[in-house]
């Protein structure tokens, strides 16, 4: 019994070894969009934590919006959203994200995430103020693009007037050369991405606020 435990033991922990190295891959953890500190709740991680050779926005080669954000929501809707990621570095071959919606006044979550296309995106729960994450799969990196990649999924606005909500995200360029080093990150952490305001009138059209980030 005592020479099977070894290999038992082996074994077991290169599959460890194996799912920690493709987490990455495979969808950051939660909580890696940037939302500052604020109303009792710690400063999220950004990307740059893992991903640490280099600072976030590096350059001004990688560009990242979110497209479909009405100026103002109406309570209960669903909402089309557009994730994207451009970076014109040929050395870029695959891309990565992960978003979040809080209420701009308590930080906590706001409404809710859905993946409409599961092969490419995936929602995941945090830890944090009840919120949710939207963010790649390992089918949806593109590995081998080049120029960039996008998302979509849905937001469901809150079931009732909130305030204002406001999206944090961050994307990572990638090299994918099997390691963490040499990828590339982009937010505009600690500022959000986009915003969308609180109850109903004109301009309700979406992306009025479409924000780009360097």
């Amino acid at each position: 019994m005592p020479r099977l435990l070894v290999p038992t033991v082996v074994l077991a922990t290169l599959a460890v070894a194996v799912r920690l190295g493709g987490a990455t891959s495979a969808g950051p953890q939660p909580g890696t969009t940037g939302v500052p500190a604020g109303r009792k709740l710690p400063a999220e991680m950004m990307c740059t934590s893992c991903h640490s050779s280099s600072p976030q926005n590096p350059d001004a080669a990688g560009h990242v919006e979110l497209r479909g954000v009405p100026e103002r929501y109406t309570p209960g809707t669903r909402y089309a959203l557009t994730f994207a990621l451009s970076h014109d570095d040929p050395a870029v071959h695959g891309f990565g994200f992960q978003l979040t919606a809080v209420r701009r006044d308590t930080l906590a979550g706001a409404g809710e995430l859905v993946a409409t296309d599961e092969k490419t995106t995936q929602v995941l729960p945090g830890d944090l103020g009840g919120r949710q994450y939207v963010e790649h799969t390992y089918a949806g990196i593109g590995a081998g693009k080049s120029g960039g990649q996008s998302w979509t999924f849905e937001w469901v606005a809150p079931a009732h007037d909130v305030g204002d909500v406001a999206f944090f995200a961050a994307a990572n360029a990638a090299n994918l050369d099997g390691s963490k080093e040499g990828d590339r990150i982009y937010s505009r952490s600690p500022e959000p991405l986009a915003v969308t305001h609180g109850g109903t009138g004109a301009g309700d059209g979406p992306a009025a606020n479409k924000k780009e980030a360097r």
